[in-house]
């Protein structure tokens, strides 16, 4: 395997994949309607702060930003997830070139990326894996690239990217620390003696400083979180029994078999004993994933790496890949890849008008979001701004609206034009701000079967309006319900105690 300096970088034909990726992505982004969390973060960033309780402030910084440029535009809030799926093609790319890989193999590397399954994910909506995997991504091409020159810039630049990685999510420990297993298992070790290193992660700790202090302050709700992911991910995936569906669905047709090679090289070849290190630290990844029942997609920034690996080593030492039978094998499955990648991007989200059943698990919502997207925003907005203009004029003012789930008060935040003050207890929007102790009299949004929770803090409820499509999405236009409460029985500081979780689960709600 060559890792000289004389391998050029494939150009062309990088920048042709993410030309043309970002078109097809940029034409379908407005197709689906707001995710929840992307409704999440434009409310957060009205309410800019050094920390939240499931991430950083860049992403609700990226999503004020879109807003202030273009209101209501879809595009321009997606845009930056969308840019940064592109340039993780051209990370895997970049790493291809250091593995030693030719234009092919580099052209292959970011061919996987571009059509897998993953990148479909990553760019749909503003997220913080939007970001976080390509940013991980890129610490990993930097760690890669210092291994074979040396130049400890290299280092100081991989620990400034984690460094803004922090900003999105407290993910960025996580990934110094598989990395970490993998170098200090297999080398090279010299890289921790290296002063570059050590005063870089200096950096990184002073700027993760003020979101750990947030999170000091509010009593750690990230870690409270972990629990919540992992109930949510079982109901969803089926935990860990479903990871391996779940990882092969990251990587996709072409990405699979790449994935499995550049393993096999990694560990087992002895000319790649020099990047082992990223072998034992993706491993080291996916038993972080096991053990705290994680999201698959936290793997996702290894995935550059092993698609570049397992191109390079197919088209430059595997002899069986050398023919042109083979390398007509391989352009079958780049093709066939890339069209099932065009055909998803061009289907999805499917019409409502297809919809036949409802959802009523967690993984049957799962699926819904993946083929339909989220649904009902119009309906719920409509419905509360009507139960709220047809209260009576002298009771309409000083009324607020209470939202049982961050989603549905984040959606009330956003789309109902502020004829009202929102508040929710769900997660991050319980800190956004309570009910004014004076209130005596809201709009409750909940979901079905609530109706003995209101009565135990209020003197007199009354069921306005009933949001219940069959087809509805859960906890949006299906299962809920307008509550009118007055006199509370109760002081707002205890309602709200007991009120406050950070569950979203339209299942257990009802």
């Amino acid at each position: 395997m060559s890792r000289e300096n004389g391998v050029r970088f494939a150009t062309g034909p990088v920048i042709t994949i993410m030309a043309v990726t970002t078109v097809l992505l940029l034409a379908r982004c407005a197709r689906y309607d707001y995710f929840g969390d992307e409704l999440y973060f434009l409310s957060a960033g009205r309410h800019l702060s050094p920390g939240y309780v499931d991430q950083g402030p860049l992403v609700p910084l990226l999503a004020h930003a879109a807003h202030s440029v273009a209101p209501g535009s879809l595009v321009v809030l997606r845009i930056s997830s969308i840019l940064a799926g592109a340039a993780a093609i051209a990370v895997s790319a970049a790493i291809a070139r250091e593995f030693g890989g030719d234009r092919a193999a580099q052209t292959l590397a970011a061919l996987a990326y571009a059509t897998c399954p993953f990148l479909i994910t990553q760019t749909a909506t503003l997220s913080t894996f939007a970001f976080d995997a390509t940013l991980s991504a890129t610490t990993i091409w930097l760690l890669i690239r210092w291994t074979r020159t040396r130049d400890d810039r290299l280092l100081f630049a991989a620990t400034l990217i984690v460094a803004l990685d922090v900003q999105v999510k407290l993910l960025a420990p996580v990934l110094l620390g598989t990395l970490a297993v993998g170098v200090v298992t297999a080398g090279p070790r010299n890289l921790l003696r290296r002063s570059a290193l050590w005063m870089g992660l200096a950096l990184v700790c002073v700027s993760a400083i003020p979101m750990a202090w947030w999170q000091h302050s509010h009593g750690w709700p990230q870690l409270a979180m972990g629990a919540v992911v992992d109930r949510e991910q079982r109901a969803a995936t089926g935990g860990v029994a479903g990871l391996p569906v779940q990882f092969a669905l990251l990587a996709g047709l072409l990405g699979i078999p790449l994935l499995l090679n550049g393993l096999r090289a990694l560990i087992v070849d002895v000319e790649w004993r020099r990047h082992r290190f990223v072998a034992i630290a993706a491993g080291a990844d996916i038993v972080f994933i096991v053990a705290i029942d994680g999201r698959p997609y936290y793997f996702a920034s290894y995935l550059p790496a092993l698609f570049a690996a397992g191109a390079t080593y197919a088209l430059t030492t595997l002899r069986p890949w050398r023919s042109r039978a083979s390398r007509g094998v391989l352009a079958c499955a780049v093709a066939v890849s890339a069209a099932v990648f065009v055909l998803i991007v061009g289907l999805l989200p499917l019409p409502a008008s297809h919809l036949r059943e409802p959802a009523d698990t967690q993984a049957e919502i799962s699926l819904r979001m993946r083929l339909f997207g989220t649904s009902g925003w119009d309906r719920l907005v409509s419905a509360v701004t009507g139960a709220y203009r047809d209260l009576p004029a002298d009771r309409r003012e000083g009324t607020i609206v209470i939202a049982q789930t961050y989603w549905q008060a984040a959606a009330l935040d956003n789309l109902a034009g502020g004829p009202f003050s929102v508040y929710s207890p769900n997660r991050g929007f319980a800190l956004f701000g309570t009910p004014p102790p004076a209130t005596t009299s809201a709009l409750f949004v909940m979901i079905d079967g609530s109706e003995t929770t209101l009565r135990q803090s209020f003197s007199d409820i009354t069921a306005l309006v009933h949001v219940d499509d069959r087809l509805g999405f859960p906890g949006i236009d299906r299962h809920v319900t307008i509550w009118r409460c007055e006199r509370p029985t109760r002081p707002w500081s205890d309602i709200w105690a007991d009120m406050t979780t950070d569950i979203l689960d339209n299942r257990s709600l009802r």
